[in-house]
């Protein structure tokens, strides 16, 4: 299609505005600039400042990127520079009815001085701006040339005074009036924030004060006028978030002198500015087929809604003619499109302009006919849309509706275009529903594509494309959200903006990997690992301890405003950061860019993590996703602008420190390594020198542990071929020097050597030195091995058991061990697998004989346990002092607490009981028991007293252990008191054969089962009977057991031998024999004789007669005095037999 027939778009709407170019060039003297009533009352709100009773001089036009804010300067610059009847031709041009109150053709005429944003000082940005102001020929004057030398002057001086500026100002103001072509002058201001950027940047507040000088001298300027107007894309306020307390209240003053004007058209009235720039401007080809287009649409779109409330019903078929071939619903649609994801106007012009993809001339030249033009709908729009961001769409305000209309886009494919531009449209409409008023009815959809759609709603409905909201009357794209993802990060991002503090985000959301010291750690063996961390300045007071589990950090200070970082970098330089070799601090030159994406990617997290709409919500979480990535990239490269290299401003030990590349800031972290850990250990296994081992590594660290135990006197400690075991054996122990052959050739754990070649010659002195410093409690295991972990020393926490192990065998004689607060006077290999374990339930502790206690020692040692004297480790305390607690445990429990031993003897038994370690016992509690003092390690040898308590010692466990041999005598004299036993066992078990089958005395029949069972040797026997008797094995007897069981083995007795003599009377009669037993006790001793019942005997029988006929004759007497008086018969024919 001819280039002539496509509809122009008028100049003025298709480039952007340099207000200091474009002010002076006549080819763009605002031609075809439409002045809206948002113009007007803007532009006359100005202008009302000049009356002469008026000090509202200083303003501040606001508004977002591409709004026009520039081309509005550039018309209120021409207004106020231009004469009366040159003002009346610009707003005859402009089409604007005049006289108009608000632009007033005899308001004061003003001469504009032109500043434009840039990156530089604004106070000689304003001196340039005057100068060239000045530069007008009618000026040229002596008065001017003197106030132009005046202002090159002031230009050329490095410490320009805000005040200064103020003052030229006024002077050409009233240079100005003076001159009378002009009543004063005009500072506009365009794109302010780039000088506010840069003053912030250069800390130089002067910048910032020059706005509040000449607002104040605008404010009092008079009939000398002197007006400022500065244009800003956002609040004033919102370039003072970074800044300190007192700058904000200064900046708060600045804000204060200048008068807030919002800058944005609405909707409707963008709208007409598309019909302006596409109202043809000559011949129209298409002028029948316009309108009569225009009068159908302007019909359908009424009943439809389609027209903005603010577009007169009158005026709106004249701007869908004027704005032919674009469809109303893409013209209603336009407005709130680009300002969602473009810059306004600027982006809606180019559209409109521009030969992009799909963009208005780019379909026309495609499509288009001589007598019509293609109607420009919405399926062209959205590819458009496609065509133009790409991928970027899905991260931007309501990107996941883009995102569902693309994925289903894709899954019905081409194969039905119809069906495709439906599903287009209903996308479309939802991806714009809140902001553009369009909802996707069906006669809606039925109008953008004029076409019959309720088959195609079927048939998306029935493939479960689409879904239809009842509530809404309106269709969506199967699971649409209805999720404003904008208005749900924005909530997001202003309460983690209330609640958390920029460091805390950072340390949540910033890339936290730790730095590693490079060199440090090749040369040491150990990987120092730094810990990135972020404070902010209120953490500075008391700072926290260093970060657990690193052996160092660099701390990120996040000052929240410019006050903030003077304070951190005070901080940084203190004296008291000498003191603190492992911490690195990094400052930044500004916050305000890394606060804004740090908030981004939290709300976006927030989103994906917490918000429970999404969990559901495919297209939403993948829009989500995309934003987060895309933040997190963007926080990455601020992050590395803020902080790193040139960027950031490092400190160590109060010094600034010159960091420009990555190599420097390792040779930093090794230093500072090398300055926290000077005495650590030099070794290269990778197994054991970490922090946490793994699984083999640490089975392979407790197989080396037993074998230090067990085979110290042997080469490679016994280990046999190459496991893992072996490496750490030679790369720890052998290459140390730690197991060495002694000089008679044995193999032997001992101290480091003196030229100590792994450098562990520190750590084993702290050992030592920690131990000897606690001799008096038991020191926490694990508050040892933290001392070695600790700086200067940094040794891993995986080698720290190896090497205590090591000091232990070498000092084995006099550390001792305690395992929840008890002695553990036998440590083994299981003592030791629990310590590796839970090393936090044991403690040690060191004893030490010096002095008299180590001639103690040797005679105890020479009386008790000989073979401590051969150990190589000497004094061997623990060989000595394990005998005797070996003696005390193995004593049976009744030895263990009998108070039938000597007084001394309890006394030294209650030592073993209750000593918690060898020194203790041998040097204090032993001497107290034997009514001896103790012997300290300082005093006069008294060899009588040593003696004395030896041979006090020796007695004492001698009676402790005959104890229990005691106790089996007395039972053993009991027993053969009771049976009247002379030959003992034997004897018993021989007298008990002959009554095994004739009686039934349960207790007798248990007495021959312990005679049977019991083991032949010894005093199982007696044990046995007197575990049968005292319910209780005797070991177990306490002192008042021994009286009842003689009690009860008396009683036991006498059953015994009434038991014996009724056997000896059954071996003589028949069996069938009828036999009695008669006894009698007087108190003192029993008279018993078993009878034998001769029934047939006429002597027996006529006696038994004659004694009945005798009881019978004393009825008078009772029951009981008869057999009295029998009994006493009886006594003495019993005495006779």
């Amino acid at each position: 299609m001819s280039e002539r027939r496509l509809p122009m778009v008028a100049p003025r709407f298709t480039r952007a505005v340099h207000i200091r170019r474009d002010f002076r060039d006549l080819r763009y003297r605002l031609d075809g600039y439409h002045v809206t009533p948002l113009v007007r009352q803007v532009a006359g709100r100005i202008v009302a400042g000049l009356e002469a009773q008026s000090n509202e001089r200083a303003f501040s036009l606001i508004g977002p990127f591409g709004a026009g804010k520039s081309a509005f300067g550039l018309f209120v610059a021409h207004f106020l520079q231009r004469k009366p009847e040159s003002r009346q031709k610009l707003l005859d041009a402009l089409h604007v009815a005049t006289p108009d109150s608000l632009l007033p053709l005899h308001a004061p005429r003003m001469l504009v001085a032109l500043i434009a944003g840039n990156n530089s000082s604004l106070r000689h940005a304003i001196l340039t701006g005057m100068l060239e102001a000045l530069a007008a020929p009618h000026l040229h004057s002596p008065q001017f040339d003197d106030l132009r030398e005046q202002l090159r002057q002031a230009s050329r001086a490095a410490d320009l005074d805000p005040e200064r500026v103020a003052q030229l100002a006024s002077r050409v103001a009233a240079a100005l009036r003076a001159h009378g072509e002009y009543q004063g002058l005009v500072l506009l201001i365009d794109e302010l924030g780039q000088f506010l950027d840069y003053a912030a940047r250069q800390d130089e507040e002067r910048d910032l004060f020059v706005l509040q000088s000449v607002a104040e001298a605008a404010a009092r300027s008079g009939e000398d006028r002197l007006l400022v107007l500065t244009i800003l894309h956002q609040a004033f306020e919102r370039y003072t978030l970074n800044a300190g307390l007192a700058r904000r209240i200064e900046w708060a003053k600045v804000q204060g002198r200048f008068v807030d004007l919002p800058f944005q058209e609405p909707a409707s009235q963008m709208v007409r500015m598309v019909a302006l720039a596409l109202r043809p401007s000559g011949k129209d080809p298409y002028q029948a087929a316009r309108a009569e287009w225009a009068d159908a649409m302007a019909v359908q779109s009424e009943a439809l809604g389609l027209r903005p409330v603010e577009i007169a019903a009158h005026e709106w078929p004249q701007i869908l003619a004027d704005s032919y071939p674009i469809h109303p619903t893409v013209l209603v649609a336009l407005p709130q499109l680009f300002r969602q994801l473009a810059q306004n106007e600027r982006s809606l012009f180019a559209f409109l302009h521009s030969d992009e993809p799909w963009g208005l001339r780019d379909v026309l030249q495609a499509e288009a006919s001589p007598a019509t033009l293609p109607i420009y709908r919405l399926t062209h729009l959205y590819a458009y849309v496609e065509a133009s961001l790409g991928p970027s769409l899905f991260a931007r305000a309501r990107g996941q509706r883009w995102a569902e209309l693309a994925e289903v886009r894709t899954l019905l494919g081409n194969g039905d275009p119809a069906l495709l531009d439906l599903l287009t449209v209903i996308g479309t409409i939802g991806a714009m529903e809140r902001s553009s008023g369009l909802r996707a009815s069906q006669a809606l959809l039925a109008f953008a594509l004029d076409a019959e759609v309720s088959d195609g709603l079927l048939a998306l409905q029935a493939r479960r494309m689409i879904t239809f909201r009842q509530h809404r009357d309106s269709y969506i794209i199967w699971e649409g959200s209805d999720l404003d993802l904008e208005a749900l990060t924005q909530v997001a991002r202003r309460d983690l903006g209330e609640r958390a503090t920029l460091a805390g985000l950072l340390q949540h959301h910033a890339d936290t990997t730790p730095r590693v010291a490079r060199r440090h750690s090749y040369r040491s063996g150990a990987t120092r690992l730094f810990a990135v961390r972020y404070l902010d300045t209120a953490q500075l007071d008391a700072p926290p301890a260093p970060t657990a589990g690193y052996d160092g950090e660099v701390v990120h200070i996040v000052p929240n405003d410019d006050d903030d970082l003077h304070r951190a970098e005070a901080w940084a330089q203190q004296a008291a950061r000498r003191d603190e070799p492992e911490r690195i601090a990094v400052l930044p030159q500004r916050v305000r860019e890394l606060r804004n994406v740090l908030l981004d990617v939290a709300a976006l997290r927030h989103l994906l993590e917490e918000q429970p709409e999404l969990e559901h919500d495919r297209p939403a979480r993948r829009e989500v996703a995309g934003r987060l990535i895309e933040a997190q990239q963007t926080l990455a490269g601020v992050m590395n602008e803020t902080y790193a290299g040139r960027h950031g401003r490092w400190f160590y030990r109060s010094q600034p420190q010159p960091i420009f590349s990555a190599s420097q800031i390792d040779d930093l972290l090794s230093h500072a390594a090398d300055a926290t850990y000077p005495q650590t250990p030099r070794v290269w296994n990778e197994l054991i020198v970490r922090r946490q081992l793994s699984s083999a590594a640490a089975k392979a660290r407790r197989n080396l542990i037993e074998a230090m135990l067990d085979h110290p006197d042997q080469e490679l400690l016994g280990i046999s071929g190459y496991p893992p075991e072996r490496a750490i054996y030679a790369s720890v122990l052998r290459m140390s020097g730690l197991h060495r052959p002694n000089a008679a050739g044995v193999w032997e754990i001992g101290p480091p050597p003196d030229d100590d070649p792994l450098h562990l010659r520190p750590a084993w002195s702290a050992l030592e030195a920690l131990l000897r410093a606690e001799e008096a409690e038991p020191l926490p295991l694990t508050s040892l091995f933290a001392r070695l972990e600790a700086a200067p020393f940094g040794v891993k926490p995986g080698l720290v058991p190896l090497l205590f192990m090591a000091f232990y065998l070498t000092r084995a004689g006099e550390i001792n061990f305690y395992e929840r607060g008890s002695y553990v006077p036998d440590p083994d290999m299981a003592t030791f697998e629990r310590l590796l374990a839970r090393p936090e339930q044991f403690g040690v502790r060191l004893s030490r004989a010096e002095g008299v206690r180590w001639q103690v020692y040797q005679q105890l040692a020479a009386a008790l346990a000989p073979a401590a004297l051969t150990k190589p480790v000497q004094p061997a305390l623990l060989a000595v002092a394990i005998p005797l607690l070996r003696q005390y445990r193995h004593l049976p429990a009744y030895s263990q607490q009998t108070k039938r031993v000597s007084r001394q003897a309890q006394a030294i038994r209650r030592a073993l009981r209750e000593a918690r370690a060898p020194d203790e016992l041998l040097f204090e509690r032993l001497p107290a028991a034997c009514d001896l003092p103790a012997f300290r390690a300082d005093e006069v040898l008294d060899t009588q007293r040593v003696r004395d308590f030896v041979s006090a010692v020796l007695a004492g466990m001698q009676e402790l252990q005959h104890a229990y041999t005691h106790l089996i005598s007395q039972i053993t004299a009991q027993i053969e008191r009771a049976f009247g036993l002379r030959q003992g066992r034997a004897e018993l078990q021989a007298r008990y054969d002959l009554i095994a089958e004739r009686s039934n005395d349960t207790q007798l029949r248990m007495l021959g089962v312990r005679l049977e069972s019991a083991s032949p040797d010894g005093h199982a026997w007696v044990e046995s009977i007197a575990a049968l008797l005292g319910k209780r094995p005797p070991e177990q007897w306490g002192d008042d057991d021994l009286p009842r069981f003689e009690d009860a083995v008396a009683q036991l007795g006498q059953r015994f031998r009434a038991a014996e003599e009724l056997a000896i009377i059954a071996q003589r009669v028949p069996a069938e024999a009828a036999l009695l037993r008669v006894g009698l006790s007087n108190g003192q001793h029993e008279r018993s004789r078993v009878l034998h019942m001769d029934q047939s005997d006429p002597a027996v029988a006529r006696l038994r007669n004659e004694l009945g006929d005798l009881l019978q004759r004393h009825q008078g007497l009772t029951s009981e005095q008869r057999a009295a008086a029998l009994a006493a018969l009886l006594e003495g024919v019993l005495e006779e037999s």
